[in-house]
């Protein structure tokens, strides 16, 4: 997701504490993700991802899932061997990114300003879990550092294989079965919120779709979902 801004200098977003930071009701608070070119919204149970950074970066926007590219890689048997820990590979498309947890000030939801990296939502479930869903988000691209590991996560076609390790670099592998946009008018997908409860699976979530403008301000129009079963 590549974002634009009028203003050559944009000020950052963070240094507004008002800037589209959304709430999500869950287990007695509500929380808002602010994931960079990410954030939830929230109003009561209606939920919306909102792409907020702007670029000047001259990427392009990262193609639609509804158009999915040919990958030469093959699903691969799960396996035991180590990875750095806290990375999520994603092989089709050659990117890996450390994941790091994401804070969360004044319950807002906090991945790392770092574009290269993603963010795990600590009230989903953990890396080394064997029940729930994994929730990872990430941002597309940011002014000043281009692309984001997610930039090319809409490419991914489903059947493919991806790659996550914990903390002690043991090596998980997930089947994707599906790479999905929905609009962000529409809510948020409840199903990549399900916590650490319930069968196991991954959720990667970026923004994508047409790009918008509002006061110079570029957003993405959709949210891209990719969801995984664990490989066993």
């Amino acid at each position: 997701m590549t974002m634009y801004e009028s203003d050559p200098n944009p000020s950052n977003p963070y240094d507004d504490p008002n800037h589209d930071q959304p709430t999500r009701p869950g287990k007695g608070r509500r929380v808002a993700f602010i994931l960079a070119l990410i954030a939830v919204l929230v109003a009561g149970a209606s939920m919306a991802f909102v792409g907020l950074r702007s670029s000047d970066d001259d990427a392009a926007i990262p193609p639609s899932p509804g158009v999915v590219l040919s990958h030469s890689a093959n699903p691969a048997a799960p396996s035991d061997e180590l990875m750095t820990p806290n990375t999520l590979s994603l092989d089709p498309v050659g990117v890996q990114a450390s994941i790091v947890d994401a804070t969360v000030p004044e319950g807002v939801l906090t991945p790392p300003e770092n574009v290269k990296n993603v963010g795990i939502w600590l009230d989903g479930a953990s890396l080394d879990s064997v029940t729930g869903t994994t929730l990872i988000a990430g941002h597309v691209n940011l002014t000043g550092q281009g692309n984001g590991a997610l930039f090319d996560l809409g490419t991914i076609e489903p059947g493919e294989v991806i790659r996550t390790s914990d903390a002690t670099g043991k090596s998980t592998s997930w089947k994707v079965t599906a790479v999905t946009t929905r609009p962000k008018a529409d809510g948020v997908e409840e199903s990549v919120l399900a916590g650490p409860d319930g069968p196991r699976k991954l959720a990667v979530v970026t923004c994508g779709g047409e790009l918008q403008f509002e006061d110079g301000v570029g957003n993405y129009a959709d949210n891209v979902y990719l969801y995984a079963d664990l490989m066993v």
